[in-house]
């Protein structure tokens, strides 16, 4: 029996996108299309506005990239066939690869395409089977957080309106006029009430434009910089009052960090760096907002610390509109045993590296499916995810338009977007609302919703339906005492501060490494799209694209703007087009994340977290052939 047609009128709900607004949404539906998406105004956060982001489904949801239909490839084309066939294909595929090798020959990989919190349901496909294979580690913002539990042994959870009682704010590599803009407006409000802004960032930014003061500096200098500042606070306040361990080692070490090794490292002049002292030290309380970028090194979670324990030494720490902040902790609003099979033993590869991991896993993948993510895109060394895929005998992926990985997939699966299904729920990583998402589109024809899709596989594999019963669980997240109501289908969620107990001082500094005769390459965030997910991948791209570098860099390499240059290490190579930039260091290359081809550039390393190190990439570049 066919459900009715969603009825004309506002929906609420919640954007999904892996950003950290978390944006509530009031949708506009009239005869089952979306017309009309505006920013919740009760929502403390969204302010009755949302990004162009958000703004663009109204034109996507029926654009011309959607996918409708499945697609299978055959002699090297993708055509359309039908849903039952699909199905089976994807069916028969894992059940072969089980037979042939077990389990863990299935891969089951799941991306950040969404936050649904529903989306945990899925994970029993691989589970009932006995575990298949998944990917575990961060391609994002864990080191951040790793780095700051280590402070006081929990990350806790804060509100962003913090930032209002402050009297300097000091954005250490955030960029929130292009990739928070909810939180630009707090800070807009901030500034009016009489704080200063300061903004450390490796290039300019349309952040840096609107702040007091700016310091850009070289890729890879954080960690000095920061034990450089330690060592100016110790040298003004002297040890501090509170609670602490681990101090003495500490201060030996970064009294060893001089002024001249901060100079030399970030390329900042002596007046500059006196100014940034007197920013972080004169006038409190100082929160500091870190970004996503800065912790994408083998030392990310080591560069936090230091950056938490700057905030430490200076007093900011527990004062209201003090302290450093990066993410949420995990929250856990889900029960412990929701959409768990005891017994499963999954073998788990590590994201970063998953490539080469794919390829070098015994026994050997045979099928995989791909749900909410574009590992040929956004995985470091992402030439050896394409390797592994041209390889596989069978895989499928689940996504509502082209991406790099349904491309080089055998059976493409058009799917839902969070806008075509509702009761699930959101939970940002940045403020502390939970929000309730409400269907506000009916999805085109041809297309299935994901959790449809994965349960129609297991059911063909036998399986047994506990899809359907533990869907009907989430309803139980609104019922947690940590919740209270702050509006239609949202909540707040109760603050947990990581300001408790002794402060541990990091217990070591590692040493940064540099590679002579190369340039550093950085992947930095853009406006445009969120999560390295480029909506330009459903084409095909025509254009190299733009890599910038300094003016420096192009005179001493005789460059002009436009110019067509390659890119490459050991890992591939990559044609670009040069545009200059007067801001960035001259050994530095600036992509944006998420362009098509640029992880094929990117190192595969893993922090001793297992977490990426992105930024810890360095290539060659040559004139194009």
């Amino acid at each position: 029996m066919e459900e009715p047609m969603l009825a004309d009128g506002n929906y609420l709900s919640v954007c999904a996108y892996d950003c950290p607004d978390s944006c509530g949404m009031v949708a506009t539906c009239s005869e089952g299309r979306l017309v009309e998406l505006e920013g919740r105004k009760d929502n403390a956060y969204t302010r009755g506005f949302i990004c162009h982001k958000g703004r663009r489904w109204v034109r996507d949801l029926r654009g011309e990239d959607r996918l409708t239909s499945p697609l299978a490839r055959r002699n090297g084309k993708f055509i359309p066939i039908g849903w039952d066939e699909a199905l089976d294909m994807t069916a028969q595929a894992i059940q072969s690869a089980i037979r042939h090798h077990g389990h863990q020959s299935f891969l089951f990989y799941e991306g950040s395409g969404n936050l649904l919190m529903g989306n945990k349901v899925q994970r029993l496909l691989p589970l009932m089977l006995g575990g298949g294979t998944m990917a575990t580690g961060s391609l994002c913002g864990s080191e951040g957080k790793v780095g700051l539990a280590r402070s006081y042994g929990t990350v806790g959870r804060d509100q962003p309106l913090a930032a209002l009682e402050s009297k300097s704010i000091l954005l250490w590599g955030r960029n929130p006029a292009e990739n928070s803009v909810h939180f630009l407006a707090i800070l807009h409000d901030a500034r009016r009430a009489g704080a200063r802004l300061g903004t450390i960032d490796v290039r300019a930014t349309p952040t840096t434009a609107i702040s007091d003061s700016t310091w850009v500096v070289r890729p890879g200098s954080d960690l000095t910089l920061a034990l450089y500042l330690c060592h100016e606070a110790i040298i003004l306040r002297g040890e501090p009052q509170a609670a602490h361990e681990g101090y003495d080692a500490f201060r030996q070490a970064c009294l060893l960090v001089s002024a001249e090794d901060a100079q030399l490292a970030t390329g900042l002049s002596a007046a500059a760096l006196h100014v940034l002292v007197g920013f972080v030290m004169d006038q409190p309380p100082l929160s500091i907002w870190t970004g996503i970028g800065l912790q994408r090194t083998r030392w990310g979670a080591d560069l936090f610390h230091t950056i938490d324990t700057l905030g430490f030494l200076l007093g900011n720490h527990g004062v209201p509109g003090g302290g450093v902040w990066f993410e949420q902790g995990d929250d856990d609003l889900l029960p412990d045993d929701f959409a768990t099979v005891p017994g499963a033993e999954t073998r788990f590869v590590p994201r970063p590296n998953l490539g080469a991991s794919l390829l070098e896993a015994a026994p050997p993948i045979e099928a995989a499916m791909f749900v909410r993510g574009n590992p040929a895109s956004q995985c470091p060394d992402a030439g050896k995810v394409l390797k592994f895929l041209e390889q596989c005998p069978f895989s499928v992926c689940l996504d509502w338009h082209m991406s790099v990985t349904t491309r080089a997939c055998t059976l493409v699966l058009p799917t839902t977007v969070f806008l075509e299904r509702g009761d699930d729920y959101v939970m940002s990583h940045f403020h502390d609302l939970l929000q309730k998402t409400n269907k506000a589109a009916e999805p085109p024809e041809g297309v299935r919703d994901e959790l449809d899709i994965v349960r129609d596989v297991a059911l063909r594999l036998g399986l047994p339906d506990r899809f359907t019963t533990e869907r009907a669980r989430l309803a139980e997240i609104e019922n947690d005492p940590r919740l209270t109501p702050a509006g239609p289908g949202m909540w707040r969620l109760k603050e947990a501060p990581r300001i408790q107990g002794a402060f541990h001082f990091p217990s070591r500094v590692p040493d940064v490494l540099v590679e002579p005769g190369m340039l550093r390459l950085i992947t930095v965030h853009v406006r445009d799209y969120i999560n390295g997910i480029d909506p330009n991948q459903a084409r095909a791209r025509i254009l190299p694209p733009v890599a910038s570098v300094s003016r420096k860099l192009t005179h001493e390499r005789c460059l002009t703007e436009g110019q067509k240059v390659t890119l490459s290490n050991a890992l591939g190579s990559l044609d670009v087009r040069i545009h200059l930039d007067k801001s960035i260091a001259a050994q530095t290359v600036v992509l944006p994340q998420g362009v098509e081809g640029v992880n094929l550039l990117v190192a595969p390393g893993l922090t001793p977290d297992g977490n990426s190190c992105i930024n810890d990439s360095w290539v060659l570049l040559e004139p194009a052939l």
